[in-house]
């Protein structure tokens, strides 16, 4: 990604912020963005999503953080994508795909200058939305393990079998980037390497899943003897692991970058506290209801502290290791305690307003609390980020 020019002042970021804020208004699809179904439920919305995320591109702002000459902006600063984030959430409009970004920052830092010729125009006009194809049956969260074979031919081409599970956004995904095992004697992080599948090939089979709220966000991908050319491989042959850790540490920072999302899981849980009757007072006079509804609120502020705090050192050119898993682990452990303690008190408390603001913050809640343990899987597990940050950071031994 191109280097950050000298960050703005106070000015430059409130007229950035107010030219998010126009775009939003101007160009987001008229209906809200909920947790657990952020894939289109048809065609119409689909096409919706892709018009909205290419307008994001065309403002430059998304992808603005590319090298200049495939698109992106040279007066780009980390604190746009920071207001650019914060604004979609706040809005409740849909948010770019994860997906799509991290397999941007794949192709930036490993590509060939071909792939990036090929791959990122249509990526910036989505018509290529993207899947990661990285978890298996019995490779989930530890992606070391992968089974996926991919034997190169006589011609140069190369013949990939396996499954892939737990897929997000793979039914409506035009390409897919997968880690697969290339040297057969290999075992653990060696001998993987990374390939861009479209998801039209010939073998690729896709099955959705349907999630425990009744919506198709996630799939099950079998691969039967696909057949891809030799410019399909990503870097090097048994570069895999390295190419894919840099890219999931990318994720995990964008994920935990999500905290908005925990702010405004508190704003529906003391709406909901404020409005709903228990023994004939409203919740949050209980003193035991208010002091866990301030617990949770004390734990989104940490989590948004650290990542401020880490903005703060990606700027400075100071990010420590394990910054992206720490984000991602704060994020997604607040994010399942705030919803879980929303959806027990919505479901055991009377609600006696009729504002239908009430009624919305409830099924949020709901909704949110039935997505969150994805959110503590996908992009690797608690237990993986806590076993990266023994690591990483602590430096303890593995054994």
């Amino acid at each position: 990604m191109s280097a950050a020019p000298a960050r703005p002042s106070e000015a430059q970021l409130n007229e950035f912020r107010r030219r998010v804020r126009a775009h939003i208004a101007e160009h987001a699809p008229p209906f809200e963005a909920r947790e657990g179904r952020r894939a289109p439920e048809n065609a119409e919305q689909e096409a919706q999503l892709r018009k909205w995320f290419a307008t994001l591109f065309d403002a430059g702002l998304i992808g603005a953080d590319w090298p200049v000459e495939h698109g992106g902006r040279a007066d780009h600063h980390p604190l746009h994508d920071r207001i650019l984030s914060e604004e979609i959430l706040r809005a409740r409009a849909p948010r770019p795909v994860d997906q799509v970004n991290l397999a941007a920052h794949v192709l930036l830092h490993f590509g060939s200058d071909d792939q990036k010729a090929e791959l990122l125009p249509p990526m910036r006009r989505s018509e290529h939305v993207w899947c990661q194809l990285f978890s298996e049956p019995d490779a989930g969260s530890d992606i070391a393990a992968v089974r996926s074979r991919a034997a190169k031919q006589p011609d140069g081409t190369w013949v990939i079998n396996g499954q892939k599970t737990w897929i997000t956004d793979g039914h409506w995904a035009d390409m897919g980037l997968a880690l697969i095992r290339t040297d057969p004697t290999s075992s653990r992080h060696q001998g993987l390497s990374v390939f861009a599948v479209p998801m039209s090939t010939p073998g690729v089979e896709v099955r959705p899943i349907r999630t425990i709220n009744e919506a198709i966000e996630v799939n099950e991908v079998f691969l039967d003897g696909v057949t891809l050319p030799a410019g399909s491989l990503i870097g090097e042959v048994g570069q895999g692991w390295s190419i894919i850790m840099a890219g999931l540490d990318f994720e995990r920072f964008g994920i935990g970058g999500n905290v908005i999302l925990l702010e405004l899981l508190i704003d529906d849980l003391v709406m909901v506290a404020r409005n709903a009757i228990l023994e004939g007072t409203p919740a949050l006079e209980h003193d035991d209801i208010r002091q866990t509804v301030a617990e949770l609120a004390a734990e989104v502020e940490v989590a948004k502290s650290f990542i401020d705090d880490h903005v703060e050192r990606l700027i400075a050119g100071a990010e420590q290791p394990g910054d992206g898993s720490i984000a991602k682990l704060s994020f997604a452990e607040a994010y399942h305690r705030v919803s879980a303690y929303g959806a027990q008190l919505a479901a055991t408390v009377c609600t006696v307003a009729a504002d239908p603001s009430v009624e919305q913050a409830k099924q949020r809640l709901r909704e949110c609390w039935l997505w969150s343990r994805a959110y503590t899987v996908s992009g690797g597990s608690s237990e993986i980020m806590r076993n990266i940050l023994t690591k990483r950071r602590l430096l303890l031994p593995s054994g």
